[in-house]
Order: structure tokens, then sequence, then C-alpha cells
């Protein structure tokens, strides 16, 4: 029997061997006690929690048989102690029970007699084996199950996952992991020194001490870590950039082993590069955009400062870019920025950065110049000369051969304390400064420069508050005729600023046409021009007096210019012909059929005009002879020095001559000496204005001197 129970044990521990699964182990053994007892039933009963459950039979129709869980629960109820087998007789079959320990019954049945005394102690002993190795297969089975789930988890994932132990040899590793190093199966990485494999290298291809090694390390400090940056290696040699957490696994205050958690983060990175090159450069030319330019430029101050050497820079505008891109279109622009963009990089070094801030400007900021500020200036000189040379050469525009020149402003990076702001502004203010003197060319800033800009600005800024505070006020210039006559006066605007005192029109008047300002203001002299003529009705001495009053060109192209004007008239009810609007050459040439309809309009309603300024112009007659002009007006820079220049005595003499010839009366203006005017009145011109008779004058002073000049003209027509 001893033998026996050898056999069913070899049988046994042969199937558990053979595999972890508990039905082939059950399988086998019954068959071999079936087979060498006689038996003809055979069954193992599994208790779980006080339930029973046949898990392995034969034959198979005695798995639901109430005989066999009835003996087993009665066999486990009365035989736990001695653990003896028990058995019980039903049908013709004789069912003997063994105790399986910890796990449940075996159940055998013959026809027949029954077992031995030794037989019965064999089987019992049996049991026990039995019942171990049903246990042990359980428990592999549920690991193995466990093992499976984990590796199913792991490979569900889409992050690399990897286990080292403490020497760094790969323990597990999941199809992630594989996948993003180019492995094909974790038998290429079990067992391998990762580090070696993978780890080897900084990306750039440097060697990667393990010692140095923020994995090896976490393994010293017991610590988790964390890398977001960090280069692993392909299987083919490609290094993958990537993000990753190692977690030290710690036994009795040893790190047994880590397990890395990491995935590729390529699409990242060249994500964030595309968004870091959207954010500092170009997209159109590829060059630093002024986010950019204006961090090179704080470091360019910060080492200047350091090394006493000078920079520059250079605020570079193409010449009439806005012609081309209206002409051939925006694509052939583009093309001409792309082009400007490479030959500007070939004209500077590498430490100098070339930057377009948008449209057709561009910035050059050179470093590391001379620490004297004439050489300094002079290496800026002459690289901005290369620079114009390069940029005049001919472009090759699809089919179109182009040539184009820039404008260049240059302003030393020298004084520490400037913003950066600042320093822009100046170079900007140098390439202005370099369109108006011809374009094409180079001009450097300085000091005077950029006061006058900031005394600018500040007269502009005070400009937007001069018409709502009344800071307004009409000077008047009064025009007489031959006899010393007044016949009326010319109304001229004065801004009186609490800041500036007494501002002269030459000084706003341009930057209120810049800002717009000029429309308001412009409404309001005719408003009050017509208030005054209203004023002077009442008065004998002054209701037949012609006020003539500026006109702008913004404000005479205003599409509502003509019912403005008509509905002011008629507001303050005043005589038009005595209200003379008074417009320059350059304001008829803007538009002159529009001109010419806008005049004809308001002729209807008999306002007068006068053409300023005449002769400073380009007045073709051919337009001249169309205008319903009531007067021409000398301009003061003939009259200035009729008594010396004969060139200007003879224009006078023309003007004269072509006024009479279109029935339009001639004024002179800037009449300062009795020489300047007996010239004109010998010459036909018998309508003055200018110091000889008055300055401009407040309304008071003005009325006050029509006295005066009454009372003289009496007494030359009593003379005459």
């Amino acid at each position: 029997m001893i033998k026996l129970e050898h056999q069913f044990l070899f049988q046994i521990v042969m199937a558990v061997g053979n595999g972890t699964d508990l039905q082939p182990m059950l399988q086998s053994s019954l068959s071999v006690m079936m087979r060498k007892l006689g038996c003809n039933i055979g069954a193992v009963v599994r208790s779980t929690n006080g339930t029973l459950k046949i898990v392995h039979c034969i034959p198979y129709h005695i798995k639901n048989s109430k005989a066999v869980l009835s003996i087993s629960q009665h066999s486990m109820a009365e035989s736990p102690a001695s653990r003896q087998p028990f058995m019980i007789k039903t049908s013709g079959h004789t069912l003997m029970a063994f105790i399986l320990p910890d796990y449940g019954m075996m159940v055998l049945g013959k026809a027949g007699p029954i077992f031995s005394k030794q037989v019965l102690g064999a089987l019992t002993q049996i049991a026990d084996k039995l019942a171990t190795a049903c246990i042990a297969c359980e428990q592999a089975q549920a690991v193995k199950e466990a093992q499976q789930k984990a590796q199913l988890l792991l490979d569900s994932t889409a992050e690399g996952i990897y286990g080292v132990d403490a020497s760094g040899n790969c323990t597990f590793v999941n199809q992630a992991a594989l996948h993003i190093l180019g492995y094909k199966g974790a038998d290429n990485l079990i067992g391998k020194n990762l580090h070696s494999l993978i780890h080897h290298s900084y990306a750039d291809a440097t060697p990667y001490p393990e010692n140095k090694c923020l994995i090896h390390q976490s393994f010293i400090s017991h610590e988790k870590i964390h890398g977001n940056d960090e280069v692993f290696w392909h299987r083919s040699g490609n290094p993958i950039p990537v993000e990753y957490w190692l977690y030290p696994i710690i036994h009795d205050n040893q790190v047994t082993g880590a397990v890395t958690t990491f995935f590729d983060i390529s699409e990242r990175k060249a994500t964030d590069d595309t968004i870091k090159h959207l954010a500092f450069y170009d997209l159109l030319t590829g060059l630093p955009n002024r986010r950019l330019l204006m961090d090179r430029l704080k470091l360019a101050l910060v080492a200047s400062k350091r090394s006493g050497q000078d920079g520059a820079l250079l605020f570079i505008d193409l010449d009439n870019f806005k012609t081309l891109n209206d002409t051939l279109g925006h694509d052939i622009g583009d093309l001409l920025l792309q082009m400007v963009a490479h030959r500007l990089e070939s004209c500077v070094r590498e430490c100098d950065t070339v930057a377009r801030l948008g449209g057709d400007e561009f910035v050059v900021m050179l470093e590391d110049l001379s620490k004297k500020d004439l050489e300094a200036a002079a290496q800026t000189k002459a690289v901005c000369e290369k620079i114009l040379v390069s940029l005049n050469q001919p472009y090759q525009l699809g089919t179109h051969e182009y040539t184009s020149t820039a404008s260049i402003g240059a302003t030393l990076i020298k004084d520490h304390q400037q913003s950066l702001e600042e320093v822009l502004k100046q170079a900007d203010i140098a390439m202005y400064q370099a369109k108006k003197s011809g374009r094409n060319t180079l001009r450097f800033f300085d000091q005077a420069m950029m006061d006058f800009i900031n005394t600018r600005a500040t007269l502009e800024g005070n400009l937007h508050k001069a018409l709502d505070n009344h800071q307004f006020h009409l000077y008047y210039q009064i025009q007489v005729n031959d006899l010393h006559q007044p016949l009326g006066a010319e109304a001229l605007i004065r801004w009186l600023s609490p800041e500036f005192g007494l501002v002269s029109p030459d000084q706003f008047i341009p930057l209120a046409e810049e800002s717009g300002l000029i429309l308001p203001i412009g409404k309001w002299v005719l408003e009050s021009v017509c208030l005054q003529l209203k004023a002077w009705e009442k008065n004998a001495i002054t209701r037949d007096l012609v006020l003539s009053v500026n006109v702008s060109v913004k404000q005479f192209l205003q599409d509502n210019f003509v019912e403005q004007v008509r509905s002011i008239v008629q507001h303050h009810a005043i005589n038009p012909k005595l209200l003379k609007l008074e417009l320059t050459e350059s304001l008829l040439l803007e538009s002159i059929e529009d001109s010419i309809a806008t005049m004809n309009a308001l002729k209807e309603i008999n306002v007068q005009f006068s053409l300023d300024d005449f002769g400073t112009g380009y007045s073709s007659l051919q337009y001249l002879k169309r205008l319903p002009l009531n007067q021409l007006k000398i301009d003061q820079s003939f009259v200035h020095d009729l008594a010396t220049d004969t060139n200007d005595r003879a224009i006078v003499r023309t003007i004269i001559a072509m006024a009479h010839s279109l029935n339009l009366s001639v004024i002179a203006e800037g009449v300062e000496t009795e020489e300047q005017r007996q010239f004109l009145l010998d010459n036909g011109c018998e309508l003055y204005q200018g110091y000889l008779f008055s300055k401009p004058v407040p309304i008071e002073k003005f009325e006050a001197l029509l006295k005066v000049k009454l009372n003289a003209a009496d007494v030359v027509k009593k003379t005459k």
C-alpha cells in the first residue's frame, strides 16, 4: 500500500508540476485511484464558508448527487476531530468519504466489499497530500490570475511602465513601454540593465554616467523622483523625449527595486516648439518678432553696461511698399518681405539680430561695437550703407522685376538708463527723418529731435481739450483798398493754452489736421465768423465788411460740407456775400472735380471764394477758368522781396494780369512797407493785407482800429 500511496503522490505531483490548473490534477488523481482500487464512483467536494460543491467527479452524472453531498456534509460534521473516513451504503454502492483538511472531501465508491483498514489508512494519508496539493494549486492559480490581471492592467495603459530590481535589472515591462522603446517582446528587456540599454546618454548623445542618473539617485535617497524633460533611447538609436516618475520599493529600509512610469512627449515638445516659434518669431519671414527683439534688447543693454561697448538699433522701413501691395497684390508683397529679410540677415554678423515688427518695418540690433561713440557711429553707418546697397538691388518677384529702396533710422545703445521703448522710439523717429529727407537714406537720432517730438506729443494731448475748454480765439487782420478804406478782414484762429501760452497756428494746425480735430475746430471757426458778421449788421461802420476764413482740405472734402455751411449761414441769418472762404491750390487739386462741384453748390447761396497763396502751387489754367472764384490772393513770399527781386516782381505782375483777365479781384498779403504797396498799386493791385496796416488783433482792438482807419481813409479821400 505504501507503493500505492507513492504512486498516487507521484501522479499528483506530476499533475501539479504540469501547471496550476486544478481540474487536470483532480482528474488524474481520481482516475488513478479508481483504476487501482476498482472504484466506479469518485468525487472531490470543495467546502467554502460551509457551502459544498462537487468540483470534479467520475462519472459526470454524479456531479449533482445528493448522496455524495449528503455523505460529505455528514462526514465533515462528524469526523473533523478524528479525521476518520465515513462510510455509507446507497443503491448497492458503498461510498467512503475522506476529509481533505482545510479544503473539503474526497468521496470514493464501489460495489462489493469495502476497503481494508490498510487501504483506508493509506487513502487517509493520500487525502492529506491531496488537500495540500489542491490548496497549493488554488493559490498558484490565484497568483497566476492576479499576475494576468496585473499584466492586463499594465498593458491597458498608454504610459510605459517597467520595474527594476536593486541592481537596475528589468523585472517586468508593459506593452506601452515596449512600443515606445521599439522592442517586440518583454524578453528583450527583462533581466537586463535598463540604464545601459535605454538611458545611457544625454539628449546630445554625450555619455550619461549611472552615478549621475536621477533614477540612480532615487535608490540612494529612497525618494520618488519626477523628470519632466529627460531622454530615453529607442532601440533604433534615436532619442525619445520623455516625462517619467520613479517610485522606489523599500523593504526593511532597503531599496529592493523600483517602478518607473513614463510617456513619450515628442508631440508635446513639437507643439511647445511651435507655440514658442509663433510667440517669438514672425510667421512670414521666420525672423524674431517684437517680443523676442525686446528680450534681446534688454540683454544687450545689460551686456553693454558690463562691457562698456556700444550697440546700435536700426529701424528700417521700405519705401513705397503700399504701392507694391496695391498694384501687384499681397502675395507679391509677402515675397518681397521674405527676400528683404534674407538680405538683411546677410548684411550682419551672427551676434546681431534682425527682427520684423510687422508690415514693412524691420529692426536690426548691432552689438559689440566700439566703446567710443564716434567709432561706434561709424561702424553703424558702414552697416547701414551695406544694407542700403543690398536692398537697392533688383528683386525678381515671380514674373516681375522690382527695385525697392529703404529709409533707415539709427540710434546708439549707450545710455543704460534708457527704457527699451525709448531706444526703439528714437530709432523710429530717426527713420521718419530719413523719410522726410527724401527716402533711401540713413539718419541718426539726436536729442533735439527727441525734445521736439515730446513737445509735439504734449501739445497734441492738450489740443484735444482746447475746444471744450474754450481756449480758441479769433484774431482779425484788416484788409484795405488803395484809399486805406477797410473792406473786411481775415479771421485767424489763435490758441491761448494755459501751459504753452499763445500757440501759433503753424504749430497746432498741422497737429489738428493729422488728428482729425481740424473738423470740429473748422466748424467752430465758421460758426464764430458768422456770429461776428451777424453782430456787425447792427453797426453802419461794420455792416458791409467781408470776413475771410481759411478752410482745410479735410474740412472742405467732407461729404456734408455744403450742407454744413448752408445750415450755419441760415441759422445766423447773415448775408452770405459777406462770407469769403479761402482755399489753397493744393486743396483744390486734391480732388478737382469734387472741388468744383462743392464750390458751385456754395456759389448758389452767394458765398464768395478767394484762392489763397496763389502762385505757390501748380494750378492748371484749364481748371482755374472753371473755378467759380471771386478773388486771387498773392502769396506773401512774392511780396516780401518786391523791392529787390526782379523774379518776384515779374510773378506778381503776371498774377495781377491773370486776375484781371479772368475778371477776378486780386489782393496781396504780407504787405509791410509803403514801397511794396506802391509797386502793387502801380501794377493794378488795389487790395492789401499786412503789417503795414495792422497785425492780427482780437475783436476789441480790431473794432477800435476800424475807426482809426476810417478817419485816415477820409483824410486820404479828401486829399485826392
